[in-house]
């Protein structure tokens, strides 16, 4: 029997049909939808790719795919709320196509940025600067996923002094990619690093496992923190109010149990 959460707001997906590597078209994307607020998603933030001389997703083609997906969504009578973003990848002409094609998340001061894999750019903590000097906050996407981040999550910190807001994917989690980037998300988590929870939902088999990972999380964590990286910022994000950078003091830190010790507290009572 599948878990039901309410409010849920997943803040990264790939969902607007056919206009990047997500859903190919508008029937994948309702039947995803479907699945989704079947779980108890309220909530969805388009973030189609946008990467210079590939992905050049601009403002009418992503309104052009959302008003063909919410008029099947009205049609089929799909109950959930879907908000235009993107997903950037960062080079030295964001600031400019952020500004130009309105890339930030449904008209507030938050944008999706993405970094390539294999290592960050010489330049990508001045593109950063650059972006929140501008009024931006940026959300780094799954960063977990970042073979420099694999290596050390604690590097991570640093991003959130250069007030950088954090989101993992909830794949990392349950090991969908591999086990280093399931051990940083969740180092990260334990630490206080990470402010959204999210599906980086691509549409590629009807396996919508966002639910699954928050009630991980609250399961080895507490409820408090599943909520609040998939309720609470989420929901504050789309009232573009602000997120606190660091939300967990270092008292805290040391007094969260992990699940092995959870466990072993059963058997001790």
């Amino acid at each position: 029997m599948k878990e039901f959460q309410q409010n849920i707001i997943d803040i990264h997906t790939h969902i607007l049909p056919g206009i990047d590597d997500g859903s190919k078209d508008v029937e994948t994307s309702v039947k995803q939808l479907k699945i989704m607020a079947d779980l108890g998603v309220t909530d969805v933030i388009c973030t189609p790719h946008f990467i210079t001389n590939f992905y050049e997703n601009g403002l009418k083609k992503r309104i052009h795919a959302a008003e063909k997906l919410s008029k099947a969504l009205e049609k089929e009578k799909v109950p959930i709320r879907i908000h235009l973003g993107s997903e950037v990848l960062l080079d030295s002409k964001s600031l400019e196509n952020i500004k130009l094609e309105k890339l930030n998340i449904q008209g507030t001061n938050y944008v999706l940025v993405e970094s390539e894999m294999i290592a960050f750019p010489a330049d990508f903590t001045e593109i950063l600067y650059y972006l929140v000097k501008a009024g931006y906050t940026p959300i780094l996407a799954h960063p977990e996923r970042y073979n420099e981040v694999k290596k050390d999550p604690n590097i991570i910190e640093n991003f959130l002094h250069r007030n950088v807001l954090i989101q993992i994917n909830s794949r990392s989690l349950l090991g969908d990619y591999g086990k280093e980037a399931e051990n940083a998300a969740w180092h990260l988590l334990h630490n206080g690093w990470v402010h959204f929870l999210a599906s980086d939902n691509h549409c590629r088999n009807d396996n919508y496992n966002l639910i699954l990972a928050r009630n991980l999380i609250e399961k080895k964590i507490d409820s408090y923190t599943a909520d609040l990286l998939t309720k609470i910022n989420p929901k504050k994000l789309l009232d573009n109010e602000k997120i606190t950078f660091f939300y967990l003091s270092e008292s805290n830190k040391q007094n969260r149990k992990t699940f092995f010790e959870k466990i072993l507290e059963r058997f001790i009572r």
